[in-house]
């Protein structure tokens, strides 16, 4: 009942499929895309837009070397990915191909997130490729990029398309069936957890698992489902070797792990805000200020900054710091720069013209333009 709770009434869903996932020992297996396609067809037929994340470049890559992957250096593996990207697709293509559905590929990287204008143009494009009924298929550009190469294998991008495409459902497919108690690999009694509040994650922790194929594993996964737990979006993790995952997962079996989201979705403008634009500098708060931020959703006015670190300019974001445990509370734009702030901080709101000359806000940064984390 749980879990129909959770999947009922989904609409659209981005599908991570890690290199696990697609692994025939150490080689992309045809049959395992040709499988999970069908699956996606079915959705589609049933009226769920379906965007797909996919792993596995520099997997497909390799097989016309045989390298030992985890030993190549970053240079290396975006060139055996660059090559590997051209024979990913044409699986997927063949794939799809077979069911009259037109697939596209997409190679993102970090600061289209960054970016708004960039970030919109990206949103709208996919809105278009999903009303002319094409699957987007997207990776990590590999070949210009090395975030996915050394520490995500695109968990964190898939978490950042489902934010950005309001996406109702992130389901991420890996070699193992989700989350357990302990590390099911190296203890029979580990117990898989089927359902896991966001919260719980402190007491439930899964060991991650050496992999020659894969640079991401489950602590990179957990990460993801907290990114879009964040923008109130559910997230499955299961085992894409299983057959018929994704139709057992939408017949709302209890297989893999539902971490259910606290959080209530949050418009399209704090979606980027809380995961695109990295923070230029931070704000420490004294307890008052905080206090108001994180229980009454309050905006962050000048008198309650302690101290400020780095250089801003207005319109950059900041991470906002509750100076009694260091402990980062809230992300946002902020009204004025570094060198203003440090002639207004402590101070009311009143005193910002008298101070400065001017004033462009009596808040140093606009509740609306701002996300707790």
């Amino acid at each position: 009942m749980e879990r129909e709770k959770i999947l009922k009434g989904i609409k659209r869903v981005v599908i991570k499929i890690g290199s696990k996932a697609l692994a025939n020992k150490e080689n992309i297996s045809y049959e395992r895309i040709q499988s999970l396609s069908n699956d996606i067809n079915k959705l589609r037929k049933s009226g769920i837009e379906c965007l797909i994340v996919s792993s596995g470049a520099i997997l497909a890559g390799n097989e016309f070397f045989n390298f030992n992957i985890k030993k190549l250096n970053v240079l290396r593996k975006q060139a055996v990915a660059s090559l590997g990207q051209v024979k990913l697709m044409s699986y997927y293509i063949k794939a799809f191909s077979k069911k009259e559905i037109n697939v596209s590929q997409l190679l993102l990287t970090n600061d289209i997130f960054n970016d708004r204008k960039r970030f919109l143009n990206t949103r709208a494009m996919i809105l278009e490729l999903l009303k002319m009924k094409i699957i987007p298929i997207i990776n990590e550009n590999d070949t210009v990029s090395v975030d996915e190469i050394m520490f995500g294998d695109n968990d964190i991008l898939a978490s950042k398309v489902a934010a950005m495409m309001d996406a109702d459902l992130l389901v991420l497919l890996t070699d193992i069936d989700g989350l357990y108690s302990n590390n099911p690999k190296t203890n029979k009694k580990a117990q898989l957890i089927n359902n896991l509040d966001e919260t719980s994650f402190n007491s439930e922790v899964i060991d991650d698992v050496e992999s020659q194929v894969s640079f991401g594993g489950m602590n990179s996964k957990i990460n993801a489902a907290l990114e879009v737990s964040k923008f109130g979006i559910p997230t499955l993790i299961a085992n894409g070797k299983t057959k018929d995952v994704l139709k057992d997962i939408f017949n709302f079996k209890d297989i893999g792990t539902a971490i259910i989201p606290s959080s209530i979705k949050i418009k399209s403008r704090k979606k980027w805000i809380g995961m695109g634009p990295k923070s230029s500098g931070k704000l420490y708060l004294d307890t008052g200020a905080a206090n108001a931020i994180i229980n009454n959703r309050k905006s962050l006015l000048p008198s309650g900054i302690v101290k400020i670190e780095g250089v801003f300019s207005k319109g950059q974001q900041v991470v906002c710091i509750r100076t009694i445990d260091n402990s980062p509370i809230a992300r946002g734009l902020i009204s004025y720069s570094s060198d203003e702030i440090n002639l207004i901080k402590g101070k009311k709101s009143s005193e910002i013209e008298k101070i400065l000359g001017y004033k462009y806000s009596d808040e140093i940064i606009n509740r609306d333009n701002m996300v707790l984390i």
